[in-house]
């Protein structure tokens, strides 16, 4: 399983838990595998797991970075996505830009038109604000 098709995964997860109340990530992932009868992949299910454990974190930075939006007002499509990238980009050794770019690239496949650029937009915004990023201006 390539890093793309991992996100990929671990997007899909964090999709699902927004609708599989009561059960853990664990239970969730596990659950998950044997429904599509698909091989998982280490880094998926790590991606995922972090992203679960500091959901709580994840969505504070979103809710703060996403002017004039409210997290409930997103799609589950688009909190997922984010969700995913926050976490990688806060939580792993993945370049900022790598993660923001492979969450566009998703948003492009799996949600509305409008999305990638809303996607962006904030995730920057989110790279800028925790110093993942530093503007050209800033340096």
């Amino acid at each position: 399983m390539t890093r793309r098709e991992s996100r990929i995964c671990a997007f899909e997860l964090l999709y699902e838990t927004d609708f599989r109340n009561g059960e853990t990530s664990t239970e969730i992932y596990e659950k998950s595998l044997s429904a599509r009868d698909a091989k998982g992949s280490e880094f998926a299910k790590n991606l995922y797991c972090l992203c679960m454990a500091h959901l709580c974190d994840i969505d504070k930075v979103i809710s703060e970075s996403a002017e004039n939006w409210k997290l409930s007002r997103m799609t589950a499509v688009t909190k997922a996505i984010l969700r995913l990238c926050v976490g990688e980009m806060l939580y792993t050794d993945v370049p900022p830009k790598a993660a923001i770019n492979e969450a566009v690239e998703i948003a492009k496949v799996y949600d509305d038109a409008k999305a990638p650029r809303f996607i962006n937009g904030i995730l920057n915004r989110i790279a800028r604000n925790t110093g993942k990023i530093i503007d050209e201006e800033q340096k």
